[in-house]
C-alpha cells in the first residue's frame, strides 16, 4: 500500500498522466518555480524566526562583556561606552535599528535591560553626546599621528643603519626625519591630553557617575542569575525556534497536501502536477529545521561530557566524522530495505509484466513477442508441470495455472 503511493506520488512529479509525459521544457518551468517558492519560504522562514528573541537578544554581547566577562576596565570603560553611546549618531542606514528600541529592550534580560536603559540615558544628554563626538574625532585624529610616526621611525631607523654600514651616504635626510617624528610625538602629546581631559569630564557627569556605580556594583549573585538564565534560555531557545517555524511551515504543507487531493480527486492532471511539486518544496525546509536542532541538540545536551572531552583534546573533528559515518551507514541499511524488502528484483519483474515490458530491461514489448527487440531476453518459456509456453517473469503457469518457480 504504501509503495503504490509512494510510485504514484513519484509519477505526479514526472508526468501529467500515463499517456503524456513531462516535457523537458515543461520540465524546466517546474524546477524554476521550485527554486522561487524555495527561495521565498526561506526568506519568509529567516523573517518569520527573527520575531523570536534570540540569545543574543536576550543577553547581548555587550551585556555578557561587563557582568559575565567583566572586560569593562577603567582603562577601556569610556572607548567601549562611546561605541555604544556613538552607535546611533554612527549608523544613518534606513536598514538600521537602533540598539535603544523600547522593543528591543523589551526582550532583555532585566539585568541587561538596566544597563542599556542607563546607556540610553546617557547618549540622550546633548552635551555627554558632543563630548562623545569630540573625544571621537580627536582619538581618530590621534591614531592617524601614531601611524605616521610608527612609519617615520620606521624609515629614521632604516636610514641610520645604512649610514652606518655606508659612511658616503647623504646624511641630510635623517634630521629632516628627526624634525618629523618629534613633531608627531608633540602633536600625539597634546591630543593625549586633549583626550583625557575630555574622559575626566565625562566622568563627571552624573549620568555616567550612576553608570559606573551600577556597574561596580558588588553583586555575585547578579552575575550567578545572569549566567543561569542565560543557559536556561539557550537550552529552550532550539526547541522554541523549531515550533516557531513549524507555525510558518507546517501550514505551508497542509495546504499544499490538501490541494493536491483535491486535485487527484478531481483528476486536474496539471494541478496535480504543481501541488505534488510544492509539496516536497514545502516538506525540505521541515526536514532540514528539524535535522538543524537534532544535529545541535545531540552533542551539546545529550553526550555533553563527551562533547567537552573532544573539544578539550582538540579533537572535535570526530565527532562529525561519527555523523558522516553513522548517516552513510543508515543510508545503506535504507537503500538495502528499499531494494531487497520494497522495490526488489522479482517485484520489479511482475511490475513490468503487468505493463507489458520486457522483464529483463523494462522496455515496452511488441504484442506478441517471444523475445525482447532491445536487449534479446527470452521472455517465455516451458512450464515444468504441462511443458507449454509461459511467461518467465510470472509466477504460475497461464495454460495449467501451476506454480512455475
Amino acid at each position: 500500500m504504501i509503495r503504490n503511493r509512494m510510485i504514484q506520488f513519484k509519477n505526479r512529479l514526472f508526468r501529467i498522466n500515463d499517456e503524456e509525459p513531462l516535457s523537458k521544457l515543461s520540465l524546466c518551468v517546474i524546477i524554476a518555480l521550485d527554486l522561487f517558492i524555495l527561495f521565498v519560504v526561506f526568506r519568509g522562514l529567516s523573517d518569520h524566526t527573527r520575531q523570536l528573541t534570540s540569545p543574543a537578544e536576550y543577553v547581548p554581547y555587550e551585556c555578557r562583556e561587563v557582568f559575565i566577562h567583566h572586560t569593562w576596565t577603567q582603562a577601556s570603560r569610556i572607548s567601549k561606552l562611546q561605541n555604544l553611546v556613538l552607535s546611533d549618531y554612527n549608523n544613518y542606514s534606513y536598514q538600521y535599528t537602533s540598539r535603544f528600541e523600547p522593543s528591543r529592550l523589551q526582550k532583555m534580560h532585566p539585568v541587561c535591560r538596566d544597563f542599556f536603559a542607563k546607556i540610553h540615558a546617557v547618549a540622550g544628554d546633548k552635551k555627554i553626546l558632543e563630548l562623545f563626538k569630540n573625544r571621537g574625532r580627536l582619538v581618530e585624529k590621534k591614531n592617524q599621528f601614531t601611524s605616521g610616526f610608527k612609519q617615520s621611525k620606521d624609515v629614521y631607523d632604516t636610514s641610520l643603519l645604512e649610514n652606518i654600514a655606508e659612511k658616503d651616504m647623504d646624511e641630510n635626510n635623517l634630521p629632516s626625519i628627526s624634525s618629523s617624528m618629534k613633531n608627531k610625538g608633540r602633536q600625539i602629546e597634546n591630543l593625549n591630553s586633549q583626550i583625557l581631559n575630555i574622559e575626566k569630564a565625562l566622568n563627571a557627569r552624573d549620568k555616567i557617575k550612576d553608570l559606573w556605580a551600577f556597574i561596580q556594583t558588588n553583586d555575585s549573585g547578579r552575575r550567578g542569575l545572569l549566567v543561569k538564565d542565560l543557559k536556561k534560555f539557550e537550552f529552550r531557545y532550539p526547541f522554541k525556534e523549531l515550533l516557531w517555524q513549524l507555525l510558518f511551515l507546517l501550514p505551508l504543507f497542509i495546504v499544499f497536501y490538501f490541494w493536491n487531493v483535491r486535485s487527484v480527486s478531481k483528476d486536474a492532471k496539471l494541478q496535480i502536477l504543481i501541488s505534488a511539486h510544492l509539496i516536497v518544496i514545502s516538506a525540505i525546509p521541515i526536514f532540514i529545521k528539524t535535522l538543524e536542532v537534532v544535529l545541535d541538540l545531540i552533542p551539546r545536551h545529550f553526550f555533553k561530557k563527551f562533547f567537552e572531552i573532544l573539544k578539550a583534546l582538540h579533537i572535535i573533528a570526530i565527532w562529525h566524522y561519527i555523523v558522516i559515518i553513522g548517516s552513510i551507514g543508515f543510508a545503506l541499511i535504507a537503500i538495502y530495505i528499499i531494494q531487497n524488502k520494497i522495490f526488489n528484483k522479482r517485484r520489479l519483474q511482475l511490475k513490468r509484466l503487468t505493463k507489458g515490458q520486457c522483464y529483463h530491461c523494462g522496455k515496452k514489448l511488441p504484442p506478441n513477442a517471444d523475445s525482447c527487440p532491445f536487449c534479446g531476453a527470452d521472455q517465455h518459456r516451458n512450464c515444468p508441470s504441462c511443458d507449454h509456453r509461459t511467461f518467465i517473469a510470472g509466477e504460475y503457469c497461464i495454460n495449467c495455472g501451476k506454480d512455475i518457480q
